[in-house]
């Protein structure tokens, strides 16, 4: 793989920063990494591109990825899990069988869900950190490298890509692999930050208030949650677009109440609903929230 922008492969960027890392990553830094954003197509990335062994990228992403849920939080995404597949189901034409395969399947939420319609479900992810209820013969699991797989050509009716086109380096290539293996009338969901959010403006300007302006406030690629690649809305249209998927719903959103997603009384509680609740409001208005999510088709 070329030091070229992964979307459009270009070579022409500009310099947003510097990334910081934790105090794992830091062990396994060989080279001066920056944050750049594209000038053809808008996307975010990390300049060289990044040499971690398999074995190195193992450490970062251990079980402690996966952090304490409270229960409102659960409720929550299961609220929105339910949601996200209905509206699935009202663009794929429903079959007597359907087959879902969910791409970095994590904890195997969407599986639980997937199986609770009586769909044939399919997890994949690198490292297997289904909850028990998960771990059941009705769910299929391969672990492994989603595109060294060898997976059935127009097979499935839904797959499901929340929050891991961020996370890797050859994001033209996966979508260009779901196009082979979706069905014709199948359908694709997106999940991924919006890195021009009002969120990240305000990080930035936190930076430079406190002496930190080279710092990037984009991807964080060495501290969790370790993104490489980012998207705004154009270059989240430029890579739909090219990979030969049609839009059949792309929106922009926040989740504003995520204070309730800590313990009562605790710092993260009071940060989130003092500080990150307005900049959310005000990023709903502005159309500046801090998630897109896509529905496409072949």
């Amino acid at each position: 793989m070329s030091n070229n922008c992964p979307v459009c492969r270009s070579n022409n960027f500009k310099v947003i920063g510097i990334p910081k890392p934790n105090s794992i990553a830091k062990n396994f830094l060989r080279k001066e990494y920056k944050v750049v954003k594209c000038i053809e197509c808008g996307s975010y990335y990390v300049h060289p591109l990044i040499d971690f062994s398999d074995k190195e990228w193992s450490e970062l992403y251990n079980s402690e990825y996966f952090s304490a849920q409270t229960n409102w939080l659960i409720n929550r995404r299961a609220k929105e899990l339910f949601q996200r597949f209905e509206k699935a189901e009202s663009y794929f034409k429903r079959n007597e069988e359907v087959n879902f395969l969910d791409i970095g399947c994590g904890e195997g939420r969407t599986l639980i869900e997937g199986l609770r319609r009586g769909w044939n479900v399919t997890g994949i992810d690198i490292v297997d950190n289904r909850i028990p209820e998960a771990r059941t013969e009705k769910i299929n699991f391969a672990s492994g490298k989603f595109l060294e797989l060898e997976l059935p050509e127009n097979f499935y009716d839904f797959v499901y890509l929340d929050s891991v086109l961020e996370h890797v380096l050859q994001p033209v290539e996966y979508l260009n692999k779901i196009r082979n293996i979706l069905k014709p009338n199948g359908i694709l969901y997106i999940g991924v930050p919006n890195e021009d959010s009002l969120f990240n403006v305000v990080r930035k300007t936190m930076f430079i208030l406190s002496g930190k302006g080279s710092v990037a406030e984009k991807l964080k690629p060495f501290d969790s949650p370790y993104h490489v690649v980012g998207f705004n809305h154009s270059s989240l249209n430029y890579i739909i677009s090219k990979a030969g998927f049609k839009i059949k719903l792309l929106r922009n959103f926040g989740r504003k109440f995520d204070f309730l997603s800590n313990p009562i009384n605790t710092k993260a509680f009071w940060v989130s609903l003092i500080f990150l609740l307005p900049i959310e409001l005000i990023g709903y208005l502005l159309k500046k929230d801090v998630y897109f999510e896509a529905y496409l088709s072949k």
